[in-house]
């Protein structure tokens, strides 16, 4: 892994990914991508794994694209463009496929780009100083990009997510919070707190029914209501057959915090 993007794990399990290129607000490469695909790899293969946390060192999470890498993709063909887009799909990818909560820490603005790897985590907690913003057609480029369409689709709709992405719409933390396009809005002040009670919360929470709501709704349009309760079945099954639910049941009997250990 290169210095564009930094990787620690504490004692809870909490992954922390950090886009490192202060000096150009953490924009995005070619190079950034492969980076976060490879720590995004290390994380799903941590047995001990709770959550990931992603961030941006300085006031920015991310502008969205290098200008040097667009001007690279500018100079290029066609052939060139489609294959680094599919390298910066496959950090998307990363990111989504992670069996583990993950948390989009927007410390300061998210362009672009930069936007579009927020909204593919599963919580995003901003700062009431950042900006959100889809700004894609100020370049000439469509917001078909790094997920940006499939994620607003999801989130607020086709009709909203057309407007968002052909506007170039950007919001405030307060506005992207009423949008639901965010989870939470942190004080800049307090913002690391902020992060840090939120991961520790998803932290203390049992893994296998974490993990397990995860993948009942991973790729749930593509099943029918019969599929989907029989894939429920088993994962409710295995959750039920944990030590996790023992600790959950004794622990709410006794009137205490339980305390899972994702077995």
């Amino acid at each position: 892994m290169s210095d564009l993007l930094s990787h620690e794990r504490d004692d809870q399990g909490v992954h922390t990914l950090t886009f490192r290129r202060p000096e150009v607000r953490n924009a995005l490469n070619p190079r950034a991508f492969t980076d976060l695909i490879e720590a995004c790899g290390g994380v799903a293969t941590d047995p001990d794994a709770r959550a990931m946390v992603l961030t941006g060192e300085g006031v920015a999470f991310s502008a969205g694209g290098d200008f040097e890498a667009l001007q690279d993709l500018l100079d290029g063909d066609r052939d060139n463009a489609v294959a680094e887009l599919r390298h910066a799909n496959e950090g998307i990818k990363a990111i989504a496929g992670l069996p583990v909560p993950t948390v989009a820490a927007v410390n300061g603005d998210a362009f672009g780009g930069g936007a579009a790897v927020a909204l593919s985590t599963d919580f995003r907690i901003m700062s009431d100083a950042a900006r959100l913003g889809f700004v894609f057609s100020r370049l000439g480029l469509s917001g078909a990009d790094t997920g940006a369409t499939w994620w607003l689709n999801r989130l607020v709709g086709p009709a909203r997510a057309m407007e968002i992405v052909t506007l170039g719409a950007v919001y405030s933390a307060d506005e992207a919070l009423a949008a639901g396009l965010v989870t939470e809005v942190a004080p800049a002040g307090s913002f690391d707190t902020a992060v840090n009670a939120f991961a520790e919360r998803l932290a203390s929470l049992a893994p296998l029914a974490t993990r397990g709501n995860k993948a009942a709704l991973d790729g749930i349009e593509q099943r029918s209501l019969a599929e989907h309760l029989d894939l429920e079945a088993e994962i409710q099954a295995e959750a039920i057959c944990s030590e996790d639910f023992r600790e959950g049941l004794e622990a709410t009997r006794s009137k205490r915090t339980p305390s899972f250990r994702g077995n």
